[in-house]
């Protein structure tokens, strides 16, 4: 799950320039990026946010049916941990998102 993260990270890095350089291109461009960031609120953030508490449920039932095997309580935790962060990073993107789409 944290490999996703850092992938889901630096496609975001990644797309930090051409977000900077919408104020400089022409209209058709601009509707493009109102077209992906009305996607991306419609859909892909419910989508991402609904997933991530499916995950964290998941990761608390493991954590409490470990019956105090480590490794158990070790995955329960990873699973929490990979589903918090990635919808911190689903918050952070539909921050940059409403910064274009404005």
């Amino acid at each position: 799950m944290l490999k996703k993260s850092k992938y889901i990270l630096g496609i975001t890095a990644l797309c930090l320039p051409l977000i900077a350089r919408a104020a400089d291109v022409d209209a058709d461009v601009v509707e493009l990026y109102k077209l992906v960031g009305n996607w991306y609120n419609n859909l892909l953030l419910p989508l991402g946010s609904v997933i991530a508490g499916i995950v964290i449920i998941i990761g608390g039932i493991a954590y409490s049916t470990s019956g105090g095997e480590p490794s158990k309580i070790q995955k329960g935790k990873e699973l929490i941990i990979g589903a918090i962060t990635g919808e911190i990073l689903l918050l952070c993107a539909y921050l940059i998102v409403r910064q274009v789409i404005a």
